[in-house]
């Protein structure tokens, strides 16, 4: 912008030279009594100099502002690429202020921000141009906006502008001079700055906003760029959102939420894959419930899809946050804890299991009650993997099963399984 400036400024004094040179060389004319003639071709050869002069400009002009569109393309075109290649949304947004910030590189005081719209509040995630490190990591408790507002479903809570929120969720471009008209009081000093919001939206998905800043406003030429950057990373990050919970779904079990066999076998791969670094073993406990299928033939399946649901729920009170909870199917669950000082941990955790299915769980109407049969399995080095673990918690669990239930340990001496109550928890 400073050398549009610059050049603007530059044409008047120019044309103010040549029109001031050929005056003084008419004067000059007239005072060695030249012909009007003469004079009028003197003229004329200026005019056509001043007009030549400036049809050089206004080329050099265009060539300056073709190289810029064509510096502005290759921008637009590297992010893409880059964006091809990228499945971390916060490599995305670290890309999308990179390359805002070179196309507004010649814009004094400019600055590109990626905010998200959280639950309760607005945070600068990424930011490049001027000042970048002051907003970065700011988060907004300011701005109150329900998650489902941002998926278009709800009105937005009560702190920010609800109209401007309605807009952005839209996809409108926004320009506002103070962003405490976002609800974000305390995001910038006061300072002559106009802020232009554009929406990460991409299908039906809101991924945020890159808030634009600089002194003045925007090129006419570097909107339409910002535009379509935008539309690139909102795409990225739809695309990516969109993949992770594809992935999500095939890996969980629709009735319960939980993981289903496919993220099982991965967990136990990956925590068989830490035992062999710390040597601590991976403990897998399968279980069934007793009595399930009668629930199913007396009361129905929406019952007894209830009391899964109800199963699941207790299963993951009961076990470590970083334990993984699973359903093979039907009636069957398990749970892959890691990283175990002895059996007696995976024993514990058997025990709580137990003791919360031992007790009755509302299904509607109805309280009822399926104990469950236990088998525990630990890791050791003969193992060929993560089915070959649930074999062995597989086998524990039926012996359990036919001794009358509770927990077994898989190559414990041959005894009656342990009740919750001879298991200390």
């Amino acid at each position: 912008m400073g050398r549009r400036r610059a050049e603007s400024a530059f044409m008047p004094r120019v044309r103010n030279l040549v029109v001031g040179s050929g005056l003084v060389v008419a004067a000059a004319l007239l005072l060695f009594e030249h012909t009007w003639i003469d004079i009028a071709r003197a003229v004329t050869i200026l005019a056509l100099l001043l007009a030549v002069l400036r049809l050089r400009a206004e080329r050099d002009a265009d060539r300056r502002a073709l190289r810029r569109s064509a510096a502005r393309e290759q921008v637009l075109s590297e992010l893409g690429t880059a964006l091809i290649h990228t499945t971390d949304p916060a490599e995305v947004r670290r890309l999308a202020v990179g390359a805002a910030g070179t196309l507004l590189a010649e814009c004094p005081g400019a600055r590109a921000t990626i905010l998200e719209i959280g639950e309760d509040a607005f945070t600068v995630t990424e930011a490049a141009g001027a000042h970048a490190d002051a907003p970065r990591g700011r988060r907004l408790p300011a701005a109150r906006v329900r998650s489902d507002a941002l998926r278009g479903r709800t009105a937005p809570a009560a702190g920010a502008n609800s109209e401007l929120i309605d807009r952005l969720l839209a996809g409108a471009v926004v320009v506002v001079r103070n962003p405490d008209e976002l609800g974000c009081a305390g995001l910038e000093p006061a300072a002559d700055c106009l802020f232009t919001l554009l929406p990460l939206t991409g299908g039906d998905r809101f991924s945020g906003v890159l808030a634009v800043r600089a002194e003045g406003e925007l090129p006419a030429e570097v909107l339409p760029s910002l535009q379509a950057l935008r539309g690139l990373v909102a795409l990225a990050l739809a695309g990516i959102a969109l993949t992770a919970e594809l992935t999500d779904r095939a890996l969980r079990d629709p009735l319960t939420g939980l993981g289903n066999r496919a993220m099982l076998r991965e967990r136990i791969g990956e925590a068989l894959a830490r035992s062999k670094r710390t040597g601590r073993p991976v403990g897998a406990l399968l279980l069934d419930l007793n009595g399930f299928k009668q629930v199913n033939d007396l009361h129905g399946h929406n019952v007894g899809d209830r009391l899964l649901q109800a199963v699941a729920e207790r299963l993951r009170g009961s076990v470590r946050e970083q334990d993984t909870v699973g359903r093979l199917g039907a009636d069957e669950f398990v749970v892959i804890t890691e990283d175990l000082t002895s059996a007696r941990d995976a024993l514990t955790v058997a025990g709580r299991i137990v003791a919360a299915l031992d007790e009755t769980i509302p299904a509607g109407a109805r309280r009822l009650r399926t104990p469950a049969s236990v088998g525990v399995a630990l890791s050791h080095a003969g193992l060929s993997g993560p089915d070959d673990l649930l074999r062995l918690a597989d086998a524990a669990m039926h012996e359990a099963k036919r001794r009358g239930g509770g927990f077994l340990l898989h190559g414990a001496p041959a005894a009656q399984p342990l009740s919750p109550a001879a298991q200390p928890l």
